[in-house]
């Protein structure tokens, strides 16, 4: 008989990849979340991080 957990293990990784990609582009999905409109100035402050 297999365990509860053996059935989540090839299903880990993809999760894993899934949540790092969720929260390494959270900056480009905030404004579509809160409904705000983006300007040229947002969207290259989103890409350009300032120095």
């Amino acid at each position: 008989m297999r365990g509860a957990g053996s059935g989540l293990r090839p299903v880990l990784p993809w999760l894993v990849l899934a949540a790092g990609l969720i929260l390494a582009t959270l900056p480009a999905w905030r404004p579509l979340i809160f409904g705000t409109v983006l300007t040229l100035d947002d969207l290259l402050s989103l890409r350009c991080l300032p120095r």
